[in-house]
């Protein structure tokens, strides 16, 4: 009877565990993917070049400023969605500050079959935080993301103080034809 019990309960748990998605970069990528992956996206998730602006910022002249920049970014987690075809990703930068902080964007990607960009979206950038409170928010984060949950309890004016979410907030949203985000007008 008791192996029984625990056969019960180990398919029970075993269950449950099977149902998490996995979000590992290194589960889907190689590193030389995941650089690849990093560095399709960069001129829209970190700053413009400087000399460079929104509609210039593809020109190769700037190709290694955000060489750089990918190269010094982290890709803390990656799933990929085989039904819509499209890749979930959380990427963290250096922000600055004093102490070593980190921001998180989290986003979705979907790629033509030449491989350019089909569709981009950020979902949402963190504040600025310490790593280990930075890895431990975007974890619990991501994995709402990608469950198709609501992140607006952790925007700023509903989060209490806690400060996880800056973007989206009441005045800055991102636009989906724009790539990148936007002032929205006040009347």
């Amino acid at each position: 009877m008791k192996n029984i019990l625990f056969l019960g309960i180990f398919f029970l748990l075993y269950g449950c565990v099977s149902n998490t998605k996995k979000t590992n970069p290194n589960d889907f990528l190689t590193k030389t993917e995941q650089n690849n992956f990093k560095y399709s996206i960069v001129r829209y998730y970190d700053d413009v070049a400087p000399k460079a602006t929104h509609e210039t910022k593809f020109d190769t002249v700037f190709n290694s400023y955000y060489k750089k920049k990918s190269e010094a970014s982290d890709l803390l987690f990656y799933y990929f969605d085989t039904i819509n075809k499209k890749a979930y990703f959380a990427i963290t930068k250096i922000a600055p500050s004093l102490k070593l902080k980190k921001v998180a964007t989290l986003g979705s990607v979907s790629y033509n079959e030449d491989g350019t960009i089909k569709t981009y979206e950020e979902k949402c950038r963190t504040w600025k935080m310490l790593v280990p409170e930075l890895k431990e928010k975007t974890t619990m984060l991501f994995e709402k993301y990608i469950n198709g949950e609501d992140l607006s309890p952790f925007y700023t004016k509903n989060s209490n103080g806690q400060f996880i979410i800056e973007f989206p907030d009441d005045v800055t949203k991102y636009d989906l034809t724009q790539r990148k985000w936007v002032t929205i007008q006040q009347n």
